[in-house]
């Protein structure tokens, strides 16, 4: 183990920062083999990791890279990703949350000399409206807001359970900071809690949640509420009045739904805007957690916005002026409509996305950098895939936790491969000699 020191995210030597998650958990403890701390999920995936990343004495370490599932040098590997990327008409660059703050920035120099289109995969850039904060900004808190003053928590349309396992252990189910015990309320078909006296079930249809929000938006503006106004519906919204009425701080944490317009985030962001006119109010919106492609969603976030005005659905990567077309060019779109012949991913991706990438066949050339050990199959297209440092235990940088606090990693082993940052900067370097291009101003 590490000698005892702490960085600036508070993280004690003895521990190591959980990657398997946006939750980004800094408690987790490895001594040897053993994972103390973490989700079912996270132990399992830094258990494989460390079982991975461990050369046997006297063996030698994996292939650093692959062509079509054949291992080769990385020099090698790296020319023929640049062949491929130089050959293709339109370029996509994802798979962006899998990465440190570092390497989503080493990211987009690329997708910059190339002209690629860039997308970190997000839902918010797959709705026709956009993201909500563009829309209608949002008023949101750290969840540590949430943990010390929110004494009424809504669970809206949302089960943490299932895509962040210890949100409810760390963030909601500790006491106050007064030592007083907060009330929750679950909106929706999932209960999240047993009944009991500080948790109600409130059971609503999930195609209902944008008529609730609107109507108990009327409700708490003292407005006239609807008549004809759905019975259960009508029951539901009472019971939040009074419960909201009686509170002190609200908190109303929310998921990434099948939403493709943003009617229910737009809906849940005026609801909280109209509780702040007369108490404490804030939303904590989770995204899809475990089922997303990678634990920095809010670092993609960030860094894309910072560089585009957008967090995603990029035609054009240009720093003078990104062209943002939300549900045009978001990653799943550009792949389904044959847009793109080829892609530049990091990590691993959402569900959705691999499947769109097979959908395509060898219609679709790929440049894969992730920290898999072995060659990720793929039956049709070229594919080229680098290995990089594992995620979980070898990789050092920065991420965003899903709220935007920021988190630092520091590796709890030696890496057997270079870190993703490093080889998008090769390759990146790479593709400007191949163009004649000088690299002024040091490494791209």
């Amino acid at each position: 183990m590490k000698q005892p020191s702490t960085d600036s995210s508070g993280t004690g030597a003895g521990q190591c920062v959980c990657t398997a998650c946006p939750l980004l958990c800094d408690d987790i403890l490895i001594n040897g083999d053993r994972v103390d701390r973490a989700c079912v999920p996270g132990r399992k995936a830094i258990t494989a990791a460390l079982a991975c990343d461990r050369v046997p004495p006297g063996g030698s370490p994996p292939p650093e890279a692959w062509e079509n599932a054949r291992s080769l040098p990385l020099g090698i590997a790296l020319q023929r990703a640049v062949e491929m990327l130089s050959s293709a008409r339109r370029v996509l660059v994802t798979g962006l949350a899998s990465g440190t703050l570092e390497a989503i920035t080493a990211a987009c120099d690329l997708a910059e000399l190339i002209g690629a289109a860039v997308d970190a995969g997000l839902p918010e850039s797959a709705q026709a409206a956009g993201p909500t904060i563009a829309r209608a900004g949002e008023v949101t808190a750290v969840w540590e807001e949430l943990r010390d003053r929110a004494d009424l928590v809504v669970f809206w349309n949302c089960d943490p359970a299932g895509s962040h396992p210890r949100f409810l252990e760390r963030f909601v189910a500790l006491p106050l900071a007064d030592g007083r015990w907060r009330r929750t309320v679950a909106v929706g078909p999932d209960s999240v809690l047993p009944d009991g006296a500080t948790h109600r079930h409130l059971v609503l249809a999930g195609d209902l949640a944008v008529e609730a929000a609107r109507c108990l938006q009327l409700r708490i503006a003292g407005r006239h509420v609807p008549d004809t106004l759905d019975e259960r519906l009508a029951i539901v919204c009472a019971e939040l009045h009074e419960l909201i009425h009686a509170a002190n701080c609200v908190a109303i944490v929310t998921s990434s739904s099948d939403d493709p317009v943003g009617l229910e985030s737009w809906s849940i962001v005026h609801l909280i805007r109209t509780i702040t006119h007369e108490k404490p109010a804030f939303q904590i919106p989770l995204g899809g957690g475990l089922a997303d492609g990678g634990a920095n969603a809010a670092g993609a976030a960030a860094v894309c916005t910072w560089r585009y005005g957008a967090a995603g659905g990029i035609a054009r990567a240009d720093r003078m002026g990104g062209l943002f077309l939300p549900a045009e060019s978001d990653a799943r779109r550009l792949i389904d409509r044959g847009e793109v012949d080829a892609v530049v991913v990091m990590g691993r991706l959402s569900g959705l996305l691999e499947q769109a990438i097979a959908d395509r066949g060898d219609a679709l050339s790929l440049v894969r950098i992730c920290d898999a050990q072995e060659p990720v199959l793929r039956p049709f297209g070229q594919t080229v895939q680098l290995r990089c440092a594992s995620g979980l235990i070898a990789t050092s940088g920065t991420m965003l936790r899903e709220d935007g606090r920021r988190v630092v990693l520091t590796p709890h082993q030696t890496a057997t491969a270079a870190p993703l940052r490093e080889l998008l900067v090769d390759l990146t370097a790479a593709v400007r000699l191949a163009r004649g291009l000088s690299a002024a101003g040091g490494r791209p």
